[in-house]
């Protein structure tokens, strides 16, 4: 049986006089975004977390440092993880936004919304991500003009890579389903020789086909599990910082905030702080 598909359309988001919707959202397993398609262009990206992104009848993991196009036919849903919540930052706009923007400024440029879907889920460098950072700290402007989506609109070229993150040859499922299990603590904290079981393959073929499918280490692939996890941890709960690095399966304190800081640009204390300033420890 096909699955049920609803239809969003970009009045039910926008208040009168505004431009485009805006918003961050936490995202667990149980309240994910119902299956959709819209009559309005998105583009969304995940802060904090994994999860889970059903895109045109394929299920790609969501992660940090990869921005998200959505043109208005695709079908789509997002759902965070049972380990942490996930966080995403979601951009909406009309459509007519997009085509004004591309014929007056990229008129002999491809038209990126309208690349197949494995072309539109792009891998940012650190340069991108933090230009997207302050890109978000400007779209939350409480009146959404349309000078600032139109803004961000233009700015697409800068945060596009070489090469799309997604290749036209899908990932294999054992690998999806290894990097989504990888996410428990009772999974990651077995490193990269319960990746490897997870994955049901040697630890040389796991190798190659992270790297090939998802331009990974299993270690870099493990180790951003473990962040993550301890990055909910940090925001959620009071548990002292060397208790949360002990439960990732890590042991020495100085190499723990090195991938922290590597992932989140700030320590796990600054991070706590920022997250929930009554919190300490």
């Amino acid at each position: 049986m096909a699955e049920r598909c609803a239809h969003f359309k970009i009045k039910d988001f926008i208040r009168p006089g505004e431009s485009y919707h805006f918003a961050h959202t936490e995202l667990s397993a149980e309240d994910g975004v119902r299956y959709h398609d819209h009559d309005y262009h998105e583009v969304f990206w995940v802060t904090h977390g994994r999860g889970e992104h059903r895109w045109n009848g394929k299920t790609r993991i969501l992660q940090p440092g990869v921005l998200h196009l959505i043109h208005p036919s695709d079908r789509h849903r997002v759902a965070g993880s049972k380990e942490a919540p996930m966080r995403i930052v979601n951009l909406a706009f009309p459509s007519v936004c997009w085509r004004v923007v591309h014929r007056r400024y990229f008129e002999t440029e491809t038209d990126w919304f309208e690349l197949p879907g494995e072309q539109r889920a792009w891998a940012l460098s650190v340069r991108a991500q933090t230009g997207l950072k302050l890109w978000a700290e400007r779209l939350a402007s409480t009146t959404r003009p349309r000078v600032l989506v139109d803004g961000f609109l233009m700015e697409l070229p800068n945060l596009r890579p070489m090469k799309p993150i997604m290749q036209q040859e899908p990932v294999p499922d054992w690998l999806l389903r290894a990097q989504l299990e990888i996410g428990r603590p009772d999974n990651f904290v077995g490193g990269t020789v319960a990746f490897a079981r997870l994955a049901g393959r040697s630890p040389s073929h796991v190798s190659r086909a992270a790297l090939r499918w998802l331009g990974a280490t299993p270690t870099d692939i493990v180790n951003t599990a473990r962040i993550d996890y301890s990055a909910g941890q940090l925001a959620g709960t009071s548990r002292p910082i060397i208790e949360i690095m002990l439960d990732c399966g890590l042991t020495n304190l100085s190499h723990f905030y090195a991938l922290f800081r590597k992932r989140f640009g700030v320590s796990p204390r600054r991070y706590r702080l920022q997250a929930h300033p009554t919190v300490r420890g």
